[in-house]
């Protein structure tokens, strides 16, 4: 299981938050923002979910001491919207959140459960960001998004769809520019962002399968073996995220 810290003063977001990640994550409440980073210190947290004006405004000196000092930390802004509140939440995104929760209005559980696996598969998809340059459009929002939408059954008419696209030029695009096919990009996709889940060494690989709708734990290991040629085991020890990253940037001429 991973581990979410959470700065919510209202007991019902807390709530239900617990509930949506109710047996694959464990929940540290924390009341101040000085818990929150003695929990990052002493827990292997790898969401914060937070009341962005949890001290009445929104501290975003806070949010960058934690990005600095929990570089790998995905921030997940759980807030109540209110007019006044809308230039904060604009800048919320440039000060290291990677996703936005609306109190009573996208945080059923379902909601919040898509969110918080989205806003982790964009934190780690920061990874390969920098690293494609000054790749076509196509190509790189192709690579991206099959990470950020990792949790989702993907094919590669709603990559091409997603990309505002056609699938034939999508694949031709990736083709050009030295990339696997629609089918193979999302499947890499899928395995960072297992990677990713692996690096939290009370996670197992049967874990990671399911929340990423592999059909079994046997088929996920299969897939590492063809991909990577290592056991979820071997991935975690090799560095996990960075290291998938890494074998995908070879394995298309880029690493």
């Amino acid at each position: 299981m991973g581990v979410i810290a959470t700065l919510l003063p209202e007991e019902r977001c807390l709530l239900r938050v617990v509930q949506a990640v109710s047996g694959q994550h464990t929940v540290v409440p924390c009341h101040s923002w000085d818990e929150v980073f003695g929990a990052c210190e002493d827990e292997a947290v790898h969401i914060a979910a937070l009341d962005l004006f949890a001290d009445g405004r929104a501290n975003f000196d806070r949010v960058r001491q934690l990005k600095l000092r929990f570089a790998r930390i995905t921030l997940v802004a759980y807030v109540s919207f209110t007019p006044s509140r809308t230039r904060d939440l604009f800048d919320a995104g440039r000060a290291g959140f990677d996703g936005l929760i609306i109190v009573d209005q996208d945080d059923t559980p379902l909601q919040l459960k898509s969110v918080l696996g989205q806003a982790e598969a964009r934190g780690v998809a920061s990874l390969l960001r920098n690293r494609l340059g000054a790749l076509n459009p196509i190509s790189r929002d192709a690579v991206l998004v099959s990470i950020t939408r990792a949790h989702l059954r993907l094919t590669s008419h709603r990559l091409a769809d997603i990309l505002t696209t056609s699938r034939r030029n999508l694949l031709a695009r990736l083709e050009q520019d030295g990339f696997p096919a629609p089918q193979k990009l999302i499947t890499w996709g899928r395995l960072v962002v297992a990677a990713q889940m692996l690096e939290d060494s009370n996670r197992s690989a049967d874990s990671a399968a399911r929340a990423l709708d592999f059909p079994s734990g046997s088929a996920f290991r299969n897939t590492c073996q063809r991909y990577l040629k290592a056991t979820p085991q071997e991935i975690r020890s090799k560095g996990g995220a960075g290291f998938v990253v890494e074998e995908f940037l070879k394995s298309v001429g880029r690493g």
